[in-house]
Formats: C-alpha cells, structure tokens, sequence
C-alpha cells in the first residue's frame, strides 16, 4: 500500500524526506528576503519518518474522499470484516468508503478505528486516552488500529502534547494518557507511561481544511 497519495506543498517532498535525502526549507537571511537551504526537519516530516521506522503505515489524505480509498485497501489487506468505532464523524467517513460493518462491542471486532488526541514527532507516537479507547486497557483492544488525525494535531514533544490536553480538557483531563507507535520487534518503551504498543496501526493522516 502506498504511504503517501497526492501530496502538495510541504507534503509534496513526503518521498524525499522518507528517502533520506535532505529537504530545503527556504528560510529568510537577514531580513533581505533572501532564502537558503535549513539542515532541521519540520516537525510533520519527522513524525512520518519516525512513525513509519517503528512499523507504522501511514496514509496522507489530502481531501476526505481520499480515505475511503485507504479504508477500502486497509481492510481488504488486512482481512478486516468486523470494526468497532464509536466517534460519529469516523463512522460517517466509513459509511461513505462502503464499509458498514460496525460491532456495538469491541470484543467482537478485529480492528479499532478512532481519533487521536496528538501525534508526536520526536518519538513518532499516537497519542490517545481514554477518551479515544473507552476506559479499555491496549491488551483489551484489537491487534489492529485505524488511527483518524489532522495535521493541526503534530505537536514537536510530549510537553506540547500534554500541555495540549491540559489546556482542551481542563478540570477534566482523561485517563490512560499513553503514546502508541508501530509493532517493530524490540522497540523500547515508550517513556511517557513505559507501556509498549505492538499493535498494526494505520495512521490516516487528513489535510486541515482552511
């Protein structure tokens, strides 16, 4: 499955920053308007590069009907018949990609399809909580994800995150704040809860809409 379809402007250099090679990002030069090459990495290219390190597939979705093609191949791919989503908006995008199978309990499903509340880039991590998986623990979960994000929700770290949630949720902040990443063998645990994630995550990353 292709990790990246119809990019444009920043996201129009996805294949090179993925490749290794260096991305230039015109940055002004002593006020003249005069642009060089910048050595540093935005945040949203980074995350991509160490999201997809850990295992992690990742689809970019420039318009909304971009992703009912990607749930089409997601679930054919990974022989998915029965998901569990409980977010209405990603139940719409789902109905719209033809896939009406939805289960009222996620005991019965094979995969999980939610939001996120960031995504982080120096550690390539989803971050959720309870909010996104209902109080259930990741053991308790499908081995699989489908993961729905905006671009608006890469964050540089872990502080900007939680400072995110903090500021979102106020007296009220969720439980089971926790970073999950890719199943690659032998990844460390992730330092912000110390759990490791080995699930199959799809991430559907969707272009903010100006």
């Amino acid at each position: 499955m292709s990790e990246a379809k119809k990019p444009n402007g920043l996201w129009g250099k996805l294949k090179t920053a993925l490749s290794g090679k260096p991305v230039e990002i015109p940055v002004e030069v002593k006020g003249k308007g005069l642009y060089s090459p910048q050595k540093s990495e935005p945040v949203d290219l980074l995350f991509v590069k160490k999201f997809t390190a850990s295992g992690g597939k990742f689809l970019y979705c420039e318009k909304e009907s971009d992703a009912y093609d990607f749930i089409s191949e997601i679930t054919k791919e990974s022989a998915l018949h029965k998901l569990y989503c409980d977010d209405p908006s990603l139940k719409s995008i789902l109905s719209k990609a033809g896939f009406r199978n939805l289960v009222d309990h996620v005991e019965q499903a094979d995969a999980f399809c939610s939001t996120c509340e960031y995504l982080v880039s120096f550690n390539g991590g989803i971050m959720i909580t309870a909010r996104q998986t209902k109080g259930k623990k990741l053991g308790e979960l499908p081995e699989t994800f489908i993961t729905f994000a905006r671009t608006s929700q890469i964050v540089p770290n872990l502080r900007a995150a939680l400072t995110g949630i903090r500021t979102k949720y106020q007296s009220e902040i969720p439980s089971q704040i926790t970073t999950i990443k890719g199943p690659i063998e032998g990844s460390e645990p992730d330092e912000a809860d110390n759990k490791l994630c080995k699930k199959e995550i799809y991430l559907l990353l969707l272009e903010d809409q100006v």
